[in-house]
């Protein structure tokens, strides 16, 4: 019985010696597609990485170049045009290979990015569709995304007067982007839109007598919407609290600022860029399966189009001019503004206006 029992006991042994779990699937080579195609950019660019998965540990690999990258001379990249829907090529052109776009010193390789751009001849239309197609020469294989192009934004206000334009805390843009017809105004709908400000202003030391011109960047929250006509409020209190936010105060009243102007960058993104974040954001809930985004044909990443509209040398109104020095969010931040035909500099002092 004994005999039998460690017979028992051996064979278990055995059969738990076996009982590792891989939880590493085969090596697969995986290509991976990013660009965001801009019809009024000077040079557009497409990024072309790689992911893997290996057997030793990540910290082992990604300071190495070709943990990331393809090398240059083992894929070849082309675009393509087509008419909407349609799948015979109008045309079709090599991706210049460009490692000149460096990277920020950190983990991974420091290696420039593996961009590829479009050739300069090669325009792209808001009426036409474009695939990326990657080559893989050594195993034969290919990776490829398609997309339209994205219609454009008619800025109405702050208007464009003949003589000055003025900001009073309202973005009005209408978005021109209709997919019908046989020359259409886009052939990608945007659904989303990162509107930006940059404030600019002078900073004069009152003790040294220098001048330091400075700007500010405030980006406003994300506005999700479909509708081709938008209006947006940032109002003066919005202005000022935003700036409060970003500027150094100085109670001493050694240093005066003085507004320079505004300058308002609107960009436009399609519903596809806007799916991929929103299924690359991590899972919250008690499902944390989520869908894959699909677009590129095997490989991962996004292949879109982005739009934008640019306006400079934007007053303030005199009533948010009038706000910004005397507000309570921004009193020490001590903007100024000179009055009675250049003969005061009012300033705010203990919430109130006080003149030199």
């Amino acid at each position: 019985m004994k005999r039998i029992f460690s017979l028992l006991s051996l064979a278990f042994l055995l059969a738990s010696c076996d009982n590792e779990i891989d939880i590493n699937a085969e090596y697969q080579d995986l290509t991976i597609i990013y660009g965001m195609l801009d019809p009024d950019a000077d040079t557009n660019y497409v990024r072309i990485q790689r992911g893997y998965l290996g057997d030793a540990a990540a910290s082992a690999s990604f300071n190495a170049s070709d943990s990331l990258y393809y090398d240059s001379a083992d894929i070849d990249v082309v675009i393509r045009e087509y008419n909407p829907g349609e799948s015979n090529a109008l045309r079709e052109a090599p991706l210049v290979y460009d490692d000149s776009k460096n990277l920020e010193p950190g983990t991974f390789t420091a290696e420039g990015f593996h961009l590829y751009r479009l050739p300069a001849d090669f325009n792209i239309s808001r009426n036409k569709e474009y695939e990326v197609i990657v080559y893989r020469l050594k195993d034969g294989t290919t990776a490829s995304a398609r997309t339209g192009i994205v219609g454009t934004i008619d800025l109405n206000q702050p208007r464009e007067p003949l003589n000055q334009r003025f900001y009073d805390g309202r973005i009005e843009f209408d978005v021109e982007q209709n997919l019908n017809g046989s020359n259409p105004q886009a052939t990608l709908k945007m659904a989303a839109y990162q509107v930006v400000l940059y404030f600019h202003y002078k900073e004069v030391n009152l003790n040294t007598k220098t001048e330091v011109f400075k700007t500010e960047e405030i980006r406003l929250p994300l506005e999700e919407s479909t509708f081709d006509e938008q209006n947006l409020l940032f109002s003066g209190n919005q202005l000022n609290a935003a700036l409060a936010g970003r500027i150094e105060a100085d109670p001493s009243k050694r240093i005066l600022r003085f507004f320079q102007g505004l300058d308002l960058r609107i960009i436009g993104a399609s519903e596809e860029l806007m799916t991929y974040i929103d299924l690359s954001r991590p899972s919250t809930g008690v499902n944390q399966n989520r869908p894959q985004y699909q677009q590129v044909v095997n490989g991962t990443g996004i292949l879109s189009s982005r739009t934008e509209v640019f306006r400079d040398a934007i007053l303030l109104q005199n009533s948010l001019y009038d706000r910004l020095v005397v507000s309570n969010l921004t009193c020490d931040l001590n903007f100024a503004r000179v009055e009675l035909a250049g003969r005061d500099t009012c300033y705010c002092d203990n919430n109130q206006k006080q003149c030199l």
